[in-house]
């Protein structure tokens, strides 16, 4: 045990090792492996961590001749998904990218039940060895079970329809004319290797029932590059709205090492406008709205010298007194843009999930300063951050499920 120890910190100290050295090669800019660097930076870090979960889990159920079959079975799907989102996009996810990432979900709740269920073994030291016994086999089949069910119910909630969410959010200062204008909030669509074009045309068609105003996209639109998805979010170009569909990077667009091609494409081919640390005004008459968007936070990470969030840039030249909506894909980017101006009226983000799934909820919860749901943050300030739309990884989605938001602005002002 004591060996078996040593050897687990061992390598974890050269996990970590690698992680801070790619992490400085990434710092220095340089463009043409500043991807790669990213991909292994990111499959080290996972494959570590799975491992000591696959360890735990192997060394649980290799006395029970039904599940130890089984736990190998995941163990090795676990530590292929992650190789197989680079290796195999298309315009539809297919079964060898939905397969390995449904063993990840599987993976995850058999470490926690396992866990929670050891902690209940201990818990039955000072009884009977007869009842001990009785519980450790209760144990190697229950858990598997549970974790089986879980996973497919978790699938599920990623097959069903997306919620349709309906916040309220007034507005100190917008024009009569403009109250009641209504924003579909999209964000966190990931199409990649476990979405693709099937959804996205189901997305566009359901969007376009509801007659918005405006649409917006707050990042994590793509997990590839222009060359393998164009395709697949073709669709996107058929959005229909009165002033048009706003879009704004996500973390996930920068680790594509394709985003300036991705700002091109969605712009000139599809018609989005592309907020890069830009603004858009809308005018009803003489009333006007300011739809204003910034880099993710994660360009700077990834030393992208013409890439970082800038709520300044982004608003210059907004009208005085006219209410700014803001496009921020993190939380944390949400925050920095409400330290940053002197008024901002709404930021509409995405990226945490909302956990995705249980027990996932409680890193992220503490890791972001708004975590799901609107936010009052001040009398004149909210922040609305969707849980978004579909996934990243496991295609599971527990205690949190998928959503689009129809956002209306309300003004304070009375009717003319």
């Amino acid at each position: 045990m004591a060996g078996t120890f040593r050897t687990a910190l061992k390598l974890t100290g050269l996990a970590i090792l690698a992680i801070v050295c790619i992490q400085l090669h990434i710092s220095i800019n340089k463009p043409w492996y500043r991807y790669k660097l990213m991909r292994l930076q990111i499959l080290t870090f996972l494959q570590t961590i799975m491992s000591y979960g696959s360890y735990y889990l192997y060394r649980t159920y290799k006395i029970s001749s039904l599940w130890k079959k089984f736990a190998v079975i995941t163990i090795v799907l676990t530590h292929v998904s992650f190789f197989a989102q680079y290796m195999f996009i298309s315009d539809n996810p297919s079964f060898i990218t939905i397969v390995p990432f449904l063993a990840f979900g599987c993976h995850v709740f058999m470490c926690l039940g396992t866990l929670c269920a050891d902690i209940g073994t201990f818990l039955f030291i000072p009884f009977t060895m007869k009842i001990s016994v009785a519980y450790q086999k209760f144990k190697l089949n229950f858990v598997p079970v549970c974790a089986i069910i879980l996973t497919l119910w978790s699938y599920i909630n990623t097959v069903l329809p997306p919620q349709h969410s309906t916040v309220h959010v007034p507005i100190n200062g917008l024009d009569p004319k403009l109250n009641n204008l209504h924003i579909i909030h999209l964000s966190d669509i990931h199409v990649g290797p476990t979405t693709g074009k099937v959804f996205v045309d189901w997305l566009v068609n359901e969007v376009n029932t509801y007659n918005p105003d405006a649409v917006v996209i707050t990042g994590d639109l793509v997990d590839s590059s222009v060359k393998n998805l164009r395709n697949a979010v073709w669709n996107l170009k058929n959005l229909k709205s009165k002033y048009g569909t706003f879009y704004v990077t996500g973390n996930h667009e920068y680790y594509t090492n394709d985003v300036d091609n991705w700002l091109n494409y969605l712009r000139d081919q599809l018609g989005l406008i592309t907020l890069h640390n830009q603004h858009h005004v809308i005018n009803e008459g003489n009333a006007s709205l300011c739809f204003a968007g910034i880099d993710d936070i994660q360009a700077e990470k990834m030393s992208y010298t013409d890439h970082s969030p800038d709520p300044v840039t982004a608003t210059e030249g907004c009208p005085d007194e006219t209410p700014i909506i803001m496009l921020a894909h993190q939380p944390k980017a949400a925050k920095l843009t409400i330290k940053s101006l002197p008024r901002v009226d709404l930021v509409l983000s995405g990226h945490t999930h909302g956990g995705q799934f249980f027990p996932v909820h409680i890193p992220v919860y503490l890791a972001n300063p708004y975590f799901a749901g609107l936010y009052k943050v001040s009398p004149d300030t909210h922040v609305y951050v969707s849980r978004g739309l579909r996934f990243y990884g496991a295609p599971t989605r527990f205690l949190s499920y998928p959503e689009f938001t129809s956002v209306y602005l309300v003004s304070s002002q009375p009717q003319p």
